[in-house]
């Protein structure tokens, strides 16, 4: 009986353990108003060059195809962002390939902007949100807020 109590207690304690959480956390729902008003930069661009500037760490340069907040269409930008694992908000763009992301200030590796899984995942074909947010961002674009 006190075999069974100990496990428990010790079951209990690693369970409470308060040490900081390695999985990656999102907003849900995010709006095309929210992304807009809390990055620097929301583009469509293609992956030119990616390199390893850090252990999980990437700069990866973009050529803007459509921009709706930051530098404009035709332009080169770098983002800095974790290279590792989803579970720790990590993101790995292929060369040649559109992506959609939101993009925030950084200021390290020669890369002005830095972006996660948080400021991608909503524009990913298999979420199902892309149509529709990139919709209202260009509905957004034409009509700044006053």
């Amino acid at each position: 009986m006190q075999r069974a109590v100990v496990a428990v207690i010790a079951f209990a304690a690693m369970l409470a353990d308060t040490g900081p959480a390695a999985a990656c956390s999102c907003a849900r729902n995010p709006t095309a108003a929210g992304i807009l008003s809390s990055a620097e930069a929301v583009f469509t661009a293609t992956a030119v060059a990616s390199k390893t500037v850090g252990s999980n760490v990437s700069v990866t340069t973009f050529r803007i195809i459509e921009a709706f907040k930051g530098p404009a269409a035709g332009s080169t930008v770098a983002v800095r962002h974790p290279s590792g694992s989803s579970a720790s908000c990590g993101v790995k763009f292929t060369t040649g390939k559109a992506y959609t992301l939101a993009a925030h200030r950084a200021g390290n590796d020669g890369a002005a902007l830095t972006t996660t899984l948080c400021s991608t995942w909503m524009f990913l074909p298999h979420v199902g949100l892309s149509e529709g947010l990139i919709e209202t961002l260009r509905e957004l674009r034409g009509h700044p807020a006053q």
